[in-house]
């Protein structure tokens, strides 16, 4: 095995990974914490590329542009909460789960109106450049990647153990109801959730347009999809198991594409993985029997 190669790819694995991640740990905590599969998650990731190309062609900042998205999807997020899924709590969860996948559909509808029906090119000329060290090529496009994630899991590992939020975020996850009686304003935790997965899924949605050089509506239907695979995979509202699993995804579909003859897309290993599991430990990676 070329060694050269197996770095070139590892590096393409951890970069996948990446994107999978910042995917699947919106999802986490939002079924952790109101027990809701989030499939519109997947329209705002989508919601996040579009926002961003706009900024970037408004601004030509690049920088702004990505933190202008990230706040504006991060509204899109708590508006969802507010308005779609706090009124369906009380109903039994498929109500939600329904109401979910039928605003995917609109939002997907409502960026094909807005933006067309065609890819829109994502060219950011200052991360355009690539840079070689021992035989490994590495795009602006993965460096930001790769930073990007480590700066924002980061800073979400500091906030969920370490502030007030955070504490707040995991009592509600824990029993929302002895969350209220404990008089955690159980409400703006909630709200914060969705503020914070929106976000970082609307980084994913940018680094994706940008790594591909194309926007488009249906961006968002196959990472939605291997999105809820993942929180399977991981154990439903396991922050850490879902990240977890979207490394070892995104290693395995790497690896079987480069140095095997497996007769499936990258999406169907995913699909392959999510059974696998499934079969022989369907309580995921870490979650409880």
């Amino acid at each position: 095995m070329n060694a050269a190669v197996f770095s070139q790819q590892f590096v393409n694995g951890l970069a996948l990974g990446s994107i999978y991640a910042m995917i699947a740990v919106g999802l986490a905590m939002i079924y952790g914490v109101l027990r809701v599969l989030h499939i519109a998650h997947a329209g705002v990731y989508t919601a996040g590329a579009y926002l961003g190309l706009y900024f970037f062609n408004l601004t030509g900042s690049f920088p702004f542009a990505v933190l202008a998205a990230m706040v504006c999807a991060g509204f899109i997020g708590v508006l969802i909460e507010r308005f779609i899924y706090r009124p369906m709590l009380p109903k039994p969860r498929i109500v939600a789960l329904i109401a979910s996948i039928g605003l995917f559909i609109c939002m997907s509808d409502l960026f094909r109106i807005i933006a067309g029906p065609h890819q829109l090119a994502f060219d950011v000329p200052s991360i355009a450049g690539r840079i070689t060290i021992a035989g490994i090529t590495v795009s602006g496009a993965d460096f930001l990647i790769l930073g990007g994630t480590i700066v924002i899991f980061g800073s979400l590992w500091f906030l969920m153990q370490h502030t007030q939020l955070g504490f707040a975020i995991r009592a509600a996850a824990q029993d929302i109801e002895t969350a209220k009686v404990m008089g955690i304003d159980v409400n703006w935790s909630v709200a914060s959730v969705f503020f914070i997965g929106s976000a970082i899924a609307a980084f994913g949605g940018i680094m994706v347009g940008v790594l591909y050089n194309a926007v488009y509506t249906s961006m968002g239907d196959i990472v939605g999809y291997k999105g809820l695979a993942l929180i399977v995979i991981g154990g439903f509202g396991s922050m850490t198991g879902a990240v977890a699993a979207a490394f070892i995804l995104g290693f395995a579909e790497t690896a079987l594409t480069t140095y095997s003859d497996v007769p499936l897309s990258r999406d169907g290993i995913a699909m392959l993985m999510l059974v696998i599991l499934i079969l022989f430990r369907p309580q995921g990676l870490l979650g409880k029997e």
